[in-house]
């Protein structure tokens, strides 16, 4: 029900790897190459090489200004490196057969200057980006940033290689200021320099609200443009992160189409990539309470049962990532416990279990985030699933996960003392994402709500309302400081029931 954080895609690291075909590719003959890389003074400096075999497929990292031994073959080359401050990129293909020598020479490069218009003006450290790639979707890319007027690009006019560049301004002021990055591509080949001006109007923005309470402290924030199709080489340039403290607001303007947004400080919390249009302004508001229950509900699948994907800490907005937890999960029918097992922070819970037969069950899971700062937000929470399982079918269970989304909380999650809040009650049934696995139609036939303002000694019933399809419940804050704990039970038209809590659910001021 609980599945490990996954961090791929927000963050990348470059590490050496041999791709399948490596074994075949070395029995087509040795060989050995060294390739030299020269700074802009001619001096030999350090740098990895990325060496693809067209034919074979075999691909590792080797360091430059050394012989490393390789299958005969022909092969795309891609490096970057620098010296000090000065950046250089280039890519060019080679022959192996004995032993080879080539060079990357950076006194061969040609600048890339790369502005955006209307500038943002002063008070910005203005910095490009370069990359080189192969153009037969083959994994031999690489790519490099420097300030302005400090990186160099090696021309080469073969169509086995593109180019992609881009820039960024970032405000030098640790508060305040918003983040510009413009990028663009050019195909067959590496041109001899680069001097562009590219145009706001090329660009989203996206409006943030960064929060602190369910997090808090330091964060680093970070937007990784999607690698896909054509412009796959351009996700190299199309990468901006920054730190800042929580609570924080920002606009950040970058190049239309597909990014993924991440936040990280004592937790991760990160979404897939989202299409975002040029000339349009999207708002998003990471660290809203609540941080609660979220995911895929469990399914049967031949005579199992599968705990589904539940991430029992998950940010409003960016819904993937969220709080490592330690807890404890259980399946009962009956009487009978047919599972049980309790977790820590970061261990992978998604078993399945062979459910005796057709009948109603039940999951519930309680986790708590531990480590965080005192007053943190979002600490504890509970659900509960009751449902009826067809053992012989194969097919997602009825309920619904309850998300609480409290109005009018200020950048701190806080209400003011003496106030009322209303909390969105959201019916929650995301699917499997698995086309042969069924769903059942259901709707909602009744919803109850409560609220806790000393750790749940007391519960205080409140009203669930209707309206224009939205389940509202209004919340009367406590006459002075402290913390509110949300609960709610859902009943379906076919008798299942759910049940969601979250302790400290936002905070009162």
């Amino acid at each position: 029900m609980r599945r490990t954080t996954t961090v791929a895609g927000v963050v990348t690291v470059l590490v050496p790897f041999l791709l399948a075909g490596a074994s075949a590719a070395s029995a087509a003959g040795s060989g050995a190459l060294t390739v030299r890389t020269l700074d802009r003074g001619g001096k030999p400096v350090y740098a990895q090489v990325a060496v693809y075999n067209t034919k074979t497929n075999d691909f590792r990292y080797i360091e430059s200004n050394k012989k490393a031994s390789l299958p005969k073959g022909s092969y795309e080359l891609v490096t970057s490196y620098g010296n000090g401050e000065v950046g250089v990129v280039g890519g060019h293909s080679v022959k192996v057969s004995g032993a080879t020598t080539t060079t990357f020479d950076a006194r061969k490069g040609h600048a890339v200057k790369v502005s955006l218009s209307p500038s943002p003006g002063s008070g910005y450290d203005h910095t490009v980006t370069a990359a080189v790639c192969a153009t037969d979707n083959g994994p031999a890319s690489m790519s490099m940033s420097a300030a302005s007027g400090e990186l160099y690009v090696i021309p080469n006019s073969s169509k086995a290689y593109e180019l992609a560049y881009g820039t960024v301004y970032q405000p030098r002021s640790a508060t305040g200021g918003d983040f510009w990055l413009a990028s663009a591509r050019h195909s067959h080949g590496v041109p001899s320099g680069v001097s562009a001006t590219l145009k706001r109007s090329g660009l989203t923005t996206l409006k943030v609200s960064a929060r602190s309470g369910p997090d808090s402290g330091h964060a680093r924030f970070s937007f990784n443009g999607a690698s896909t199709g054509y412009d796959a080489c351009a996700s190299n340039t199309d990468i901006l992160d920054f730190e800042r403290d929580l609570p924080d607001s920002f606009s950040v303007h970058l190049q239309a189409g597909q990014w993924e947004v991440g936040q990280q400080s004592h937790d991760l919390i990160f979404d897939g990539f989202h299409t975002y249009a040029a000339g349009k302004t999207t708002a998003l508001t990471l660290g809203h309470a609540v941080w609660g229950p979220s995911g895929q509900l469990p399914h049967t699948w031949y005579h199992q049962l599968y705990f589904g994907d539940v991430d029992m800490f998950s940010d409003p907005e960016l819904t993937a990532g969220g709080g490592l937890a330690s807890g404890s999960l259980k399946l009962t029918h009956g009487s009978k416990t047919l599972y049980s097992r309790s977790y820590r922070s970061s261990q992978d819970i998604a078993p399945h279990v062979r459910i005796p037969g057709s009948g109603w069950y039940t999951v519930t899971e309680t986790a708590h985030r531990g480590g965080l700062p005192s007053g943190s937000l979002s600490t504890t929470s509970s659900l509960s699933l009751h449902f009826y399982a067809d053992a012989g079918k194969n097919r997602q269970i009825r309920d619904y996960i309850t998300r609480f989304w409290p109005e009018g909380l200020n950048s701190r999650n806080q209400a003011a003392a003496r106030s009322t809040t209303t909390v969105e009650l959201g019916m929650q049934r995301l699917g499997t994402n698995d086309g042969s696995i069924g769903r059942l139609s259901d709707g909602v036939k009744s919803v109850h709500a409560w609220y806790t303002t000393d750790d749940g000694v007391h519960w205080h019933a409140t009203t669930a309302k209707l309206s224009h399809g939205k389940w509202t419940a209004a919340v009367h804050n406590p006459a002075s400081a402290g913390r509110v704990g949300l609960r709610s039970t859902v009943t379906d038209t076919h008798g299942d029931s759910s049940t969601t809590t979250v302790y400290n659910a936002y905070a009162v001021r």
